[in-house]
Formats: C-alpha cells, sequence, structure tokens
C-alpha cells in the first residue's frame, strides 16, 4: 500500500510538472502614449485657470500625472495687504499658507513657479509654470 502511495505521489507530480512545463507564457506588454497634459504640473486636476478655494490645498498637493515626483516649488502668493514669495520643499502646499488662502477668500491669484521634479532616472526636471484664482465653487 506504501508503494502505491509513493507511486501515485509520483506519477501525480510527473504530471504536474509535465503540465506547468509545456505551456507556454505569453507576455503583453502595455504602454502608454504621454500627452502634452500628462506633463502639466496639476492641483485636484486643475491645470491653470479657476480652481474652487476648497480644492487648492488639495491632499495629493502639486503633482504631475507621469510620474516624476514634484520636489520643489516657489508660490506667489497674493492677499490683500501684502504679496509674498514662498521657496516650499516637497509637494504639499503647507498648512500655514493653506489658511491664508482660505482667510484670504476668492478671486485671489496663486502662481506656482520654478516647479522641481525628479524622474525615475534620478534626473531633475523643470516644469512649467502654474496660474490658478481662487473661487467658490466650480460652475
Amino acid at each position: 500500500m506504501k508503494r502505491n502511495a509513493f507511486a501515485l505521489s509520483l506519477s501525480s507530480l510527473l504530471f504536474l510538472s509535465w503540465i506547468c512545463t509545456g505551456q507556454e507564457v505569453d507576455q503583453v506588454r502595455i504602454q502608454k502614449e504621454w500627452g502634452e497634459m500628462d506633463f502639466a504640473p496639476q492641483i485636484a486636476g486643475y491645470f491653470d485657470g479657476n480652481i474652487p478655494i476648497d480644492k487648492i490645498c488639495d491632499t495629493r498637493g502639486l503633482f504631475i500625472s507621469r510620474g516624476l515626483k514634484i520636489i520643489s516649488f516657489r508660490l506667489e502668493l497674493e492677499t490683500s495687504s501684502y504679496d509674498t514669495i514662498v521657496r516650499i520643499a516637497g509637494n504639499q502646499i503647507p498648512d500655514t499658507i493653506c489658511a491664508t488662502i482660505q482667510r484670504e477668500g476668492p478671486g485671489r491669484h496663486y502662481y506656482f513657479t520654478r516647479i522641481c521634479a525628479v524622474d525615475l532616472d534620478g534626473s531633475i526636471k523643470h516644469l512649467n509654470p502654474l496660474h490658478l484664482v481662487t473661487i467658490l465653487e466650480e460652475d
């Protein structure tokens, strides 16, 4: 009986290995065609122009669709009492700046310039600037 169980196990193992090695594996490679907008920096899907004030401090921050990682940018703030330029490391607008944006309300211009990103190979890319104007809500 031990001999029959061993023979059955061995034949099952041989049969499975024959099935696995006898089949060819097809590989499918999908290449994405990149468009111009894949290289444009954005916040919450807004590339330029009006943005609802509650979306300008989106948790994803400033990003690009192509897979580059934004590492720094310069933000030019226009407030009721002063204009200032803030250099930001990373891709997130700091909470203190978000509070200022919320306090200032709609109708203010924000310029994101000197946007630097790093590619998958480690090279630094300089991206186009972004100009957003806050509005109350999207029409």
